[in-house]
């Protein structure tokens, strides 16, 4: 009895001193525990017991360290990103752990977040060795941004130098594989990017990087065998299969295409996704309607599953592709009723969503419905990509780029190879207009896509626009490559090698485009293209014999126009009017040829039978645009005032939805001194569509004519900020303009000067540099503007402008 009361009581004492162990001692026994699993290499059961150690105290800065380091290494790069930023917003001088974090962003591709912690590190210990090649990163990308080959040059050979003492560095050999790369050297970069895979077997980019480099030195059974082994490795990868697909598409191999996919689809109750990509694959390869048939087989054999309704929602989303739009909301709306939430369900509401976004002009109740049921999915699940996606795009539109970013980057930490995510952020950078940013993001879409086409294309007119044609060749190139029998990248290299006046690639692409199984538009588009070869070099008898070949009944008007194009731009109007009145005997009524004689006669002089021709077209057909547009721009040409008015008037009762009437009445409104009225239809059509970037500069400039109120200032600003590394003078004068009156006269003077060197004879941009200089203190320079300015105008001009241009310069006179 004696020796149970003492044991009573000796476990009544251990559980009163369990009892009293602090919050932190709780913890610290987790700890050590996990530590304990992690030695016996139980990496699952440690981070559970490190997870414990949170509860009891959040600032464990070992346990929270040793958590992050075991996902790392087990490859969950953004979850242990998440642990790091912790870790480091408690702990913000621990140089390991900014250290961490900027070579986690550099694997992520968030160079914000390498700048902003690699910088962070070499604050607090600048000579740490292990720092060194952040630092070279860092210098790398700075001469990446400003174009500076030769600093580009010099920092990569720094990082071959250093990869002696870090020979497992993978940031300085990922700079030592761009910089090959991006000098064309490919074959000297597929070792480097070996050696890199030997040091990181698992990373994904690096095995996609190897297949792009085969793809380049058109090793195509090896990109073959690399995609297949990749497959293999990351079985459960969507992109890595997506990428394999595309590869037997580019074979033409559509049979290897569905038999590999009908090897991962061996039951329509089981996980989707295969059979997913499979419909997609034959409606691609096969067309609509043998996907249609395979969805009403699916969605047969697995009724009473929730993949029935996955299969269903794609059904109608293709129903829906064919303009069927009524038929298919209802169907995805019948799907929802009832169902229970879940991520499926969540993914339906975000294609329904989509459905009613895009269907809006049928509905107006479309858009707030699709914006109601993405806050419901993302109340629900608030990293659901799908619907970030959607409501960034909004975002964008809005000019709300900053909101857009957010829900991007919580949209790339869950989906960081998602070509359209990255495709908005670039999207989001432009309306903020940071081209590099944009730059960078559609470099990466290409990147991450496999140079598909839609992303190659998008890049390459981005580098057009950036004045690099070499790098948009190469970009274009690799797209070849990987998409050999695409149209659209054939054209548009060949468009750019005409341009280039590089001939005899030119008709090498030309030679690969008329062997693929064109259309008649296709068809036609190569025949332009070759007769635009020939003319570009003086051959233009050759250029015509070719357009000659082109005519048949269905291609006639097109070859007529071509034709007649090229007898102009050869000086041979004669040449070009007989052409057509031979075309015109065959087809009389035909209102292209019509409309085309009307230019002809314009251009000729003879104004009244240009009048009376496109008079009658306008009459056959009241909805037709083009006659208007171009009778209009007659009647101002010639002085006539009233009639341009009254026809304009006339032809938006017939096409009260027409983007170009709506412009040239906005412009006429503007002329007049309607400032408001211009305002309200360039509100519409932004409204409409506000990537279009004449309707922000027209926009914008508007709402910041007169003496805008703070709010109104606001919204132009917002909208201008796009507008910041355009070229074109009238955009260099909106922006800058609008950045003189927010006060920024620093950024809106160099702005303005551009625009005025630009438009030399405008007097209302001469004025605004006047303004600019004046502002500035530079007094002789503002009077020497507004003079010009002035003299532009007139003596007679009543721009108010100008009355505030005569006060300015008055004063500067005047003054001491």
């Amino acid at each position: 009895m004696m020796r149970h009361l003492v044991i009573a009581s000796l476990l009544t004492a251990s559980l009163a001193l369990s009892a009293c162990k602090t919050s932190e001692e709780k913890a610290e026994d987790y700890y050590q525990s996990g530590l304990t699993y992690l030695e016996k290499g139980d990496a699952e059961r440690a981070l559970l017991e490190f997870r414990n150690v949170f509860k009891y105290d959040g600032f464990h800065k070992e346990a929270r360290q040793t958590y992050a380091d075991i996902l790392v290494s087990q490859g969950k790069i953004s979850e242990a990103y998440s642990q790091y930023l912790r870790l480091i917003e408690q702990y913000p001088d621990t140089p390991a752990v900014r250290r961490t974090l900027a070579e986690l962003a550099v694997e992520l591709g968030n160079w914000d977040e390498v700048e902003r912690h690699g910088r962070a590190a070499l604050t607090l210990t600048p000579n740490d060795p292990a720092l060194q090649p952040i630092r070279v990163a860092l210098d790398y990308r700075t001469a990446v941004i400003q174009r500076d080959e030769a600093a580009r040059d010099a920092v990569a050979a720094e990082a071959l130098v250093m990869l002696k003492d870090h020979p497992d560095s993978l940031i300085l050999r990922r700079i030592r594989i761009d910089r090959l790369i991006s000098k064309g050297g490919a074959a000297l970069a597929l070792p480097e990017v070996d050696a890199a895979i030997v040091l990181a077997p698992d990373r994904l980019d690096l095995q996609m990087m190897r297949f792009s480099l085969l793809m380049k030195l058109d090793r195509i059974d090896e990109t073959g065998v690399q995609l297949k082994a990749m497959v293999q490795q990351f079985p459960d990868n969507t992109d890595v299969r997506g990428a394999l697909i595309s590869w037997y598409m580019s074979q033409k191999d559509f049979d290897g295409a569905e038999t590999f996919l009908r090897s991962l689809a061996t039951d329509p109750k089981g996980p989707p996704e295969p059979y997913l990509a499979l419909v997609q694959l034959l409606q691609t390869a096969r067309g609509r309607p043998v996907a249609l048939a395979e969805l009403d087989r699916l969605i047969t054999e697995s009724a009473g599953t929730s993949n029935a309704d996955l299969f269903g929602t794609m059904r109608a989303s293709l129903v829906f592709d064919e303009g069927d739009h009524a038929t298919a909301i209802t169907a995805v709306e019948t799907i929802l009723q009832g169902a229970a939430s879940s991520d499926q369900t969540r993914k339906i509401k975000a294609i329904l969503a989509r459905m009613l976004d895009k269907s809006r002009a049928e509905d107006p109740a479309h858009g707030p419905r699709a914006r109601a049921l993405i806050e419901e999915v993302l109340t629900e699940d608030k990293t659901n990509v799908d619907a970030l996606k959607l409501r960034a795009a909004w975002a964008i539109a809005e000019d709300r780029s900053g909101d857009a970013i957010v829900d991007l980057r919580a949209a790339l930490d869950q989906a960081p190879r998602d070509a359209q995510v990255l495709t908005l952020m670039a999207s989001a950078h432009e309306r903020d207009g940071d081209t590099n940013l944009m730059g960078e993001r559609l470099a990466a879409a290409v990147e991450v896509s496999g140079a598909a086409p839609a992303e190659s294309l998008r890049y390459a007119q981005f580098l057009m626009t950036q004045g690099r044609p070499q790098a948009m060749e190469t970009v274009l190139t690799d797209a070849r490559r990987v998409n050999p029998s695409n149209p659209q990248i054939l054209q548009a290299l060949a468009q750019y090698y005409i341009g280039q006046g590089l001939w005899g690639r030119a008709e090498d692409v030309l030679v690969t485009m008329a062997a693929l199984p064109l259309n008649t538009q296709g068809r036609m588009s190569v025949q332009r293209l070759r007769a635009a070869s020939l003319a570009g070099q003086d051959r233009i008898d050759e250029s015509l014999a070719i357009l000659q070949e082109g005519i048949s009944p269905d291609t006639r008007v097109a070859a007529t126009l071509a034709i007649v194009q090229t007898h102009l731009r050869a000086g041979k109007p004669v040449e070009a009017r007989r052409q057509l009145d031979k075309a015109l005997a065959e087809t009389p009524q035909d209102p292209v040829l019509r409309l085309l004689l009307g230019n002809l006669e314009a251009t000729a002089g003879r104004t009244a039978e240009a009048e009376a021709i496109w008079t009658t077209l306008i009459t056959e057909d009241p909805a037709s645009e083009p006659p208007v547009r171009l009778l209009y721009g007659l009647y101002v040409t010639t002085e006539q005032p009233d009639k341009a008015a009254a026809l304009l008037e006339t032809a938006l009762a017939a096409q009260p939805t027409s983007t170009t009437l709506r412009w040239i009445k906005a412009g006429a409104l503007e002329n007049s001194g309607d400032i408001a009225g211009a305002i309200d239809i360039y509100e519409t059509l932004y409204l409409e569509n506000s990537s279009n970037m004449i309707v922000a500069n027209n926009l914008a400039s508007l709402l910041a004519s007169g003496t805008p109120d703070a709010e109104t200032l606001a919204r132009a600003e917002r909208i201008s900020r796009r507008l910041r590394e355009q070229t074109l003078p009238a955009y260099q004068d909106t922006y800058g303009w609008i950045a003189l009156l927010t006060g920024d006269t620093a950024v809106a003077l160099p702005a303005l000067q551009k625009a005025a060197e630009g438009l030399p004879k405008d007097p209302v941009t001469q004025y605004h540099l006047g303004v600019a200089y004046d502002r500035s203190g530079k007094s002789a320079e503002a009077q020497v503007q507004y003079q010009l300015a002035l003299d532009l105008a007139g003596p007679d001009s009543i721009l108010p402008q100008m009355a505030e241009a005569r006060a300015a310069l008055d004063r500067l006179k005047a003054a001491p």
